[in-house]
């Protein structure tokens, strides 16, 4: 028998004040001094989770990043169709984009700051991107569409670009963004 490990509160502390302070306040703007005073444990408590600040943003980014992808993308065994289900992401990132705190893709903001392609963190921006991209290529496939992982790398670059578009002018995303993915979508499936 395995015993089943036990959750580490102090852990689950440090990650989720630590990925708010990362999210809001940028990753190389947050020290792990910030991070320990903020979530009220040691710097050694920090460390002995966390073996570097590099890991603590990988694993930020791995929670973060795919609970951002995963809040836009619409369950893939209901009853609209694929075509639909591409443009939900589009309408669901509208959305997002219009609350108070609303600061971008985790995925974008951490790539933007890494300068080091090398980190850690930016592997993971990576896949939560590729996992974004499959869905658009898996529903492309479905739709019928004639490329479908040409329109998959399109949709996520437009989404993408929305997310920049937003962040950098601090406002929601603009209705020109669905509008431009549905222009493609439409481009791409057979009449």
């Amino acid at each position: 028998m395995f015993a089943e490990a036990k959750p580490d509160k102090v852990r689950d502390r440090i990650l989720k004040t630590a990925g708010e302070l990362f999210y809001f306040e940028g990753i190389n703007a947050t020290g792990v001094d910030r991070i320990s005073e903020v979530a009220g444990v040691s710097k050694r408590s920090l460390y002995q989770r966390f073996a570097s600040k590099d890991k603590l943003v990988a694993d930020y980014l791995a929670v973060a990043g795919a609970a951002f992808v995963d809040g836009v993308m619409p369950p893939e065994d209901d009853d609209t169709t694929p075509r639909e289900r591409m443009l939900a992401v589009f309408s669901r990132l509208q959305a997002e984009s219009l609350e108070p705190r609303f600061r971008g893709c985790p995925c974008i903001n951490a790539a933007a700051e890494l300068a080091d392609a090398a980190h850690p963190a930016r592997a993971t921006a990576v896949e939560n991107k590729l996992w974004l991209q499959e869905f658009f290529t898996r529903q492309a496939t479905l739709a019928g569409a004639l490329d479908p992982h040409g329109l998959a790398q399109q949709l996520t670059m437009v989404f993408d670009g929305g997310v920049s578009y937003a962040l950098v002018r601090n406002a929601a995303i603009p209705d020109s963004c669905y509008a431009a993915a549905e222009t493609l979508i439409e481009a791409q499936l057979p009449h």
